[in-house]
């Protein structure tokens, strides 16, 4: 827990950083809380823990990991990608822990009342209930086996989510009454019981079965490699690491050379983020941002050209030198522009070409590409232009193609029309979006 608990620091370092401080005391940042003023030393096993493992970390593929933890996963993990979608890692997979069984959360469950339920459903969770409650079951179960969606019984039937339905029920009637996902639905009369296993939501780590794996000998370096497959432990680098910066809505990771222009990037990010929220069906809560000391550790980090202004990756986004954007006047632009990509990119239907991905993003964002000369060089698709352009010249080109394909479409069947193209396009729509204009 010591190297979690530094890893965890220098991975989140500045996640209130607009508030002047790194980190708060709430669950948002993993809770803090003094101890009792009447021990004199209240942690000396946590001291030694700090000591002997000083400078050390837990990596993947040479950085910093996001190492979730949870009080007890009910002898399964969950992944991260189940229960947020944005946040998945190959690290954070679901694996199978047979060590947290002695854990006083291994088992448990909670009876509640029909009418209980029914106050949840209509004050708190505020759904249009037509009847009163008749069923509440499991719909849909993620690979680990916990709750995912709920089907509700009320005059018609509905759906939830099985989170959002967990804390509204914890909000009401206290915290730890649901105590995870992980559990079974038994209508007994007027009651419902929840007969479940584990605490918490069951991502990463699991502290029953890690503090049983600590006493049965394991190292801590098998211990956290159960829990996070491909992680290594690591020392810090010897060099200055790169710090961290957050927002409402941002992680960016900076080298100290660009500390100038993190707050201002911050802001137009946060601003961007809101006027891409008006056009786009869905976006990440949080996303990740980098940026490089300079254009050539941009260039050799990501592989795009130098004259690429970002990349990202469908998850995160990668961009030149903050004080190069800034001088150039085009931060707000291309933070809208990636923004928008990431919304369009989670929803487009495998069929659907890049091209179509790119044209869309220029449409919605009302990007200006000015109609060049130059055209997509002889033998090469439109496509394989977006993706992999020989020149500057030739990408702007296949940007204002793909922008023209995308207005005619528009005008011929509206913008709706687009996203349902972009998500679940018709034989006839890849017929078209496959050939030629």
């Amino acid at each position: 827990m010591a190297i979690v608990a530094r890893t965890w620091s220098l991975r989140w370092r500045g996640r209130h950083h607009t508030e002047e401080f790194d980190f708060c005391s709430l669950t948002h940042c993993q809770v803090f809380r003094l101890p009792p003023a009447t021990l004199s030393d209240p942690s000396p096993g946590l001291d030694e823990a700090v000591l002997k493992t000083q400078g050390r970390v837990l990596k993947y593929h040479g950085e910093l990991v996001e190492p979730y933890f949870s009080a007890s996963c009910g002898g399964v993990t969950q992944a991260a990608k189940d229960i947020w979608p944005d946040r998945g890692q190959p690290y954070l997979a679901s694996v199978r822990d047979p060590y947290c069984a002695g854990s006083e959360h291994a088992s448990w469950q909670r009876v509640l009342t029909m009418q209980a339920l029914n106050t949840i459903l209509r004050a708190d969770l505020r759904l249009p209930l037509e009847g009163p409650l008749s069923d509440l079951s499991i719909e849909k179960k993620d690979a680990s086996g916990r709750a995912h969606t709920l089907r509700v019984v009320a005059g018609s039937d509905q759906r939830i989510d099985a989170n959002e339905f967990r804390y509204a029920a914890n909000r009401r009637l206290g915290w730890a009454t649901i105590k995870s996902n992980f559990y079974t639905l038994d209508r007994r009369g007027d009651t419902l019981v929840f007969t479940g296993r584990g605490l918490g939501h069951g991502v990463g780590l699991c502290q029953a079965g890690t503090e049983q794996m600590g006493r049965m000998g394991f190292s801590p370096e098998r211990i956290l490699a159960t829990y996070f497959p491909g992680t290594t432990v690591a020392p810090l680098s010897s060099g200055e690491p790169d710090s961290i910066a957050s927002s409402e809505h941002c992680e960016l990771v900076f080298p100290a050379s660009e500390q100038t222009w993190v707050q201002p990037t911050l802001e137009a990010f946060e601003n961007s983020y809101r006027e891409v929220a008006t056009r786009a069906y869905a976006l990440p809560k949080r996303v990740r941002m980098r940026t490089w000391p300079t254009s050539e550790e941009f260039i050799r980090a990501t592989g795009q050209p130098g004259w690429q202004a970002a990349g990202g990756n469908g998850q995160s986004i990668a961009l030149q030198p903050l004080s190069l954007l800034h001088r150039k006047r085009i931060l707000k632009q291309t933070l809208r522009h990636e923004l928008m990509h990431l919304a369009v990119h989670w929803l487009r239907a495998a069929q659907v070409p890049r091209w179509f991905e790119e044209g869309m993003v220029l449409y919605l964002t009302h990007e200006q590409v000015p109609a060049t000369p130059n055209s997509v060089g002889a033998g090469r698709n439109l496509e394989v232009a977006i993706s992999k352009p020989h020149s500057e010249a030739e990408m702007k080109a296949a940007y204002a193609q793909a922008l023209m394909r995308v207005q005619e479409l528009s005008r011929e069947r509206g913008e709706p029309a687009l996203w349902r193209v972009l998500q679940h396009p018709t034989a006839e729509d890849l017929r078209r979006l496959h050939g030629t204009p």
